[in-house]
């Protein structure tokens, strides 16, 4: 009871100082700006980069960061651009705007070659909202139909809403058509669809193509989503032909069921770049995976869940790269806040203050006094 008695007193002799009110000012204050950068921190940081020192390269790479999901902007030495997957519809604004800096810098105005390698939203999640802020000349679609295409027998049908909707937009945007083996040259650089080379796989992975875009010093390759038995495909039809990668954009996120020993024997990859989300529920890259690519003998391993966006510009023998700043430890921003609100409420008061205090107090006792 003689404790409750002390805390209702406490309560009751509670004066609101001017310490007090500058406190709570600080924590309201601290509180506001850490929550509006704590749920934008990947926004903020997709507009933080140093691409300045890639634009208008020979050749010029970026794995957009994308969230848990994918997309490639390629741009060639004749400012032909290319565009393989969209990535999510979480991030289409985003990603938009990321497509549109880097082509504005270029002096590009329009996208020439568009992919879209199979239905998954993480691969074609932005391309509604592409179609809609970009003019897009060339679309390939996978090879995969939806109810709308009667015509199409013996194509495996999809009826997700998302997919078919992009198809029909698509239709009305460009020119559309398969994504089949073929080879399309620019001046002297080659684009070359090696697969899909059936219409009927058990996972939708597997129509991702794989693709290359190489002249005779430099060679990139795209795979997509593909599973080990797209590579396997792969690898058995093209067992005879040499081919050897110099960056190879690493497939499905850097999942486990991708990208075998095998495979990575066959074309050699001196750089790897993935393209995962920050803290994404699978884990990826996935630990085995990242240890072949080490024990395959890449040189470097560039992930988007640790670097965010990635520039790569190409050039011979010489490669520069260039990043977009992803802050991805929250739990650190999280302390970082906690601490600074301890030292909002340990801070003493100055010398001066408590000089001044001391003497008021003093003043009070010498009046005191006289009035007795």
């Amino acid at each position: 009871m003689q404790k409750i008695s002390v805390y209702v007193n406490q309560i009751k002799n509670f004066k609101i100082t001017r310490k007090i009110v500058i406190q709570i000012f600080l924590v309201l204050l601290l509180s506001m700006i850490f929550s509006l950068v704590y749920f934008n921190l990947t926004t903020i940081s997709l507009y933080l980069h140093n691409f300045g020192s890639i634009y208008n390269s020979r050749l010029q790479l970026y794995s957009i960061y994308v969230g848990q999901g994918d997309s490639s902007f390629i741009i060639l030495p004749n400012k032909t651009s290319i565009l393989i997957d969209t990535g999510t519809e979480e991030y289409a604004e985003k990603f938009c705007y990321e497509l549109e800096s880097v082509m504005e810098a270029n002096n590009i105005e329009k996208i020439d070659y568009m992919f879209l390698t199979h239905p998954h939203s993480d691969h074609i999640g932005g391309a509604l909202k592409v179609f809609e802020q970009f003019e897009v000349v060339n679309i390939f679609r996978p090879i995969i139909c939806s109810p709308l295409e009667e015509n199409l027998q013996g194509y495996e049908e999809s009826d997700d809403f998302l997919y078919i909707e992009v198809l029909e937009r698509a239709e009305q945007e460009g020119n559309v058509e398969f994504v089949l083996p073929k080879e399309i040259n620019f001046n002297d650089y080659t684009l070359k669809i090696w697969t899909p080379l059936s219409t009927n796989y058990s996972d939708l992975n597997d129509y991702s193509p794989i693709i290359t875009i190489q002249n005779a010093e430099n060679s990139l390759m795209f795979t997509g989503d593909l599973t080990i038995d797209g590579e396997a495909e792969f690898l058995n039809t093209y067992k005879d032909i040499e081919i050897d990668v110099d960056v190879l954009k690493v497939a499905h996120h850097g999942s486990e069921n991708a990208t075998s020993a095998e495979f990575l024997k066959k074309v050699n990859p001196e750089i790897a770049i993935i393209s995962a989300g920050v803290d994404n529920i699978y884990n990826f890259p996935n630990d085995q995976l990242m240890q072949r690519l080490n024990d395959s003998g890449v040189n470097k391993i560039l992930s988007t869940n640790m670097a965010g966006t990635i520039g790569m510009s190409v050039s011979g023998s010489v490669y520069n790269f260039a990043t977009g700043f992803i802050f991805h430890d929250r739990v650190v921003f999280v302390v970082i806040y906690f601490i600074l609100l301890f030292a909002i409420f340990s801070v003493k008061k100055s010398g001066t203050l408590k000089k001044v205090e001391r003497i008021r107090a003093g003043s009070n006792l010498i009046v005191s006094k006289k009035n007795f």
